[in-house]
């Protein structure tokens, strides 16, 4: 394939109704370093509704090397990423979520790595949770019984069960101990330097209780408590929680994230090799992209990129974690974690990764596996997105998710 190579790097962004995060995505890439290379962005839109190729074009179309790409339908991601790769004229192609806002070194310090590591087909970033945190402790003689819902700087915000750590997490409420952390963003943003008030909601506790953080604290006594925190203290308590540091599949060809919800420490500033990785940033050659075949579209999203990165390796090449390419993520900004949108996807494209790239004896044995789950748990999804991996894995693309 002959090329023509108008710019160093592309950076493909795939959007479906996303307007709400252009601003935070394009005024980071607007201050993006970038001495000694050029990059272009390609914005391919999904067929929004949301108004976003218009607020796109009167906010930043002078704003950087702007190419927007309108696909007419919802492509998902795969596809989605295939038609901004066509679209794209750079020697690297770099796709990155829309939900994001990145580091002023990110795209440079992911540059020069690929350029260091010739062996290297796919770099991945390093995705960190959009805010950072602090943590909250209890102090108490038996448990501290808390609202879900707390207010930050007076902004409602539910408590995430992933931000948890040793507690029961019940429908209406948290059941905390004296092991209990719990992990709260700092929602006015990284570069705020506002103070903070944390107001909770205590349905009951013993006497003498306290909500703690670091060295600071309040007495737990039912009602309302406030816990404030000048801005002094937010900054010497203030951390990061890694998304994603690269992506990995168990035994069970389960797709994680390495390092997820984990402060980000010593271990996540060094590069090691990678079995596949994060769709959300990763960089690769054109070419190799085009190598590989691109993204399988069968995919729609989820597992397309464990799929692309198998196909990457089969190549000789290595995928390999950057660590100083630095990336905000809000994570499953485009799909709530499992919806029956994201749960029919996940179970369907586990079985076509499977399928596709181990062996039938393995597909059959998750096949009747994630079958059976779907009728104990009586999930509709569950059983649709096994049935229809089979029917795309013998030849019938016509298969799609449909709500319920």
């Amino acid at each position: 394939m002959n090329y023509t190579f108008n710019y160093d790097v592309s950076v493909i962004l795939v959007n479906y109704n996303g307007k709400k995060y252009i601003d935070a995505l394009f005024d980071s890439l607007i201050r993006l370093e970038h001495d000694d290379f050029t990059f272009e962005v390609v914005f391919v839109d999904n067929n929004s509704s949301d108004g976003s190729v218009e607020y796109l074009k009167q906010n930043y179309k002078d704003k950087c090397n702007l190419n927007i790409v309108e696909t007419g339908e919802n492509k998902g991601f795969a596809g989605g990423n295939n038609a901004g790769v066509a679209a794209s004229s750079g020697r690297y192609v770099v796709l990155l979520n829309n939900d994001t806002a990145v580091d002023p070194k990110w795209l440079t310090n992911l540059y020069h790595f690929m350029q260091k590591h010739p062996e290297c087909g796919m770099a991945n970033s390093k995705l960190l949770f959009f805010y950072d945190f602090i943590k909250l402790t209890f102090e108490t003689s038996d448990k501290v019984i808390l609202n879900k819902e707390i207010r930050i700087n007076g902004k409602e915000y539910t408590i995430d069960s992933k931000f948890c750590k040793n507690l029961l997490y019940e429908p209406d409420q948290l059941v905390c101990f004296g092991h209990t952390e719990i992990s709260v963003p700092l929602i006015e943003g990284l570069e705020s330097q506002s103070d903070y008030q944390f107001e909770f909601e205590v349905k009951s506790a013993p006497a003498g209780s306290k909500i703690k953080c670091e060295t600071e604290s309040v007495e737990a006594q039912s009602g309302k408590v406030l816990l404030e925190l000048d801005n002094s203290k937010i900054q010497e308590f203030r951390y990061s929680l890694i998304q994603n540091a690269g992506s990995g599949i168990n035994q069970d060809y389960d797709g994680f994230d390495i390092g997820f919800c984990e402060k980000d420490s010593e271990k996540y500033q060094k590069s090691y090799e990678l079995t596949n990785g994060c769709g959300a940033s990763i960089m690769m050659l054109r070419e190799d992209f085009d190598k590989a075949g691109c993204f399988d579209e069968r995919f729609f999203m989820y597992y397309e990129d464990t799929d692309l990165s198998l196909r990457i390796r089969k190549l000789g090449k290595k995928i390999l974690f950057c660590p100083d390419s630095i990336v905000r993520h809000i994570h499953t900004g485009s799909s709530k974690e499992w919806s029956p949108f994201f749960t029919y996807h996940v179970y369907r494209n586990k079985l076509l990764m499977i399928g596709k790239n181990v062996s039938k004896k393995a597909y059959w044995k998750y096949f009747l596996q994630q079958y059976y789950l779907g009728i104990r748990h009586r999930d509709p999804m569950k059983r649709k997105g096994t049935m229809d991996s089979l029917k795309i894995l013998r030849g019938n693309n016509d298969v799609h998710y449909e709500a319920q």
